[in-house]
Formats: structure tokens, C-alpha cells, sequence
């Protein structure tokens, strides 16, 4: 069972790509729905969680789309998976009435936040290296 949905996993994609663009020359939900290849509507959602946690903007008109109000360095993957699965940890510790029980989980559940605390900036790191094993001609 994963504890990540798609839509955690298209918040962080939606992000990466907002991500190109600025206030200026914002990202248009369509580009944005071709490239991460999901529907409009459903990114459509993904974005309004964003934008009502104020970690994006937009814009509305011909030339509108989304841009980001916090940089890459402030953002972590924890804060987007967390925000799009209305929580991200192994269990609610809150159903657990064990004390012992209760404190596995809890330490279970910190090490996912720590695992995950790193700034989506480091994503370029990942970037690199799939392209560093992709690189090839046939």
C-alpha cells in the first residue's frame, strides 16, 4: 500500500513546472496538463490546494497561468505531500491509544517528515542523474 496518491505526486510535478516560469511569464494550465500528462480538471484541483496555501499564484486571461510566491529553497517535498494528502505520515497517532504503540508510530511517522524535509531545489540533483544514465544514442 503506498501512503503517496497521485495526487501528491502531481502537486509536486505541477510545482517542479510552475517552477520554470515567473510573475512575468507565468504557466499556462494547459502547457502544464501536456507535460505532466494529466487532465486540466484534476490539475485544476491540485493547483487551487496550492494556491490556497499560498505556494502559487495566478493569473487569469490569455497570456495568464501560475507562478510560484515562495522560492524552490522554502518549499519542501514534505510540504507538498502533506498538503496534498491532507496529512503524510504512517498513521494518525490520534487512533492509537496504545502508549507504546504510540510512540513507534510517532517516531515512524518523524522519520517520514525527516526523509522528506529536503527543499524541492534538490530535485535538480535527480534531474542530473537520470539524465546522466539516460544519455545515449540508438
Amino acid at each position: 500500500m503506498a501512503i503517496l496518491s497521485t495526487k501528491g505526486i502531481y502537486g509536486l510535478m505541477a510545482i517542479l513546472e510552475i517552477a520554470k516560469g515567473d510573475k512575468q511569464n507565468p504557466v499556462s494550465l494547459k502547457d502544464m496538463s501536456n507535460t505532466i500528462g494529466v487532465s486540466k480538471n484534476y490539475l485544476e484541483q491540485v493547483l487551487n490546494i496550492l494556491r490556497n496555501a499560498k505556494i502559487a499564484g495566478s493569473i487569469k486571461g490569455l497570456k495568464g497561468g501560475y507562478f510560484l510566491l515562495k522560492t524552490l529553497d522554502e518549499i519542501t517535498f514534505y510540504d507538498i505531500f502533506y498538503l496534498m494528502e491532507n496529512d503524510f505520515s504512517l498513521v494518525n497517532n490520534t487512533n492509537v491509544k496504545n502508549n507504546e504503540y504510540s510512540l513507534f508510530f510517532k517516531e515512524y511517522n518523524d522519520k517520514i517528515k525527516e526523509l522528506f524535509s529536503n527543499p524541492l531545489s534538490s530535485f535538480g540533483d535527480y534531474e542530473k542523474q537520470a539524465k546522466k544514465y539516460l544519455n545515449y544514442v540508438i
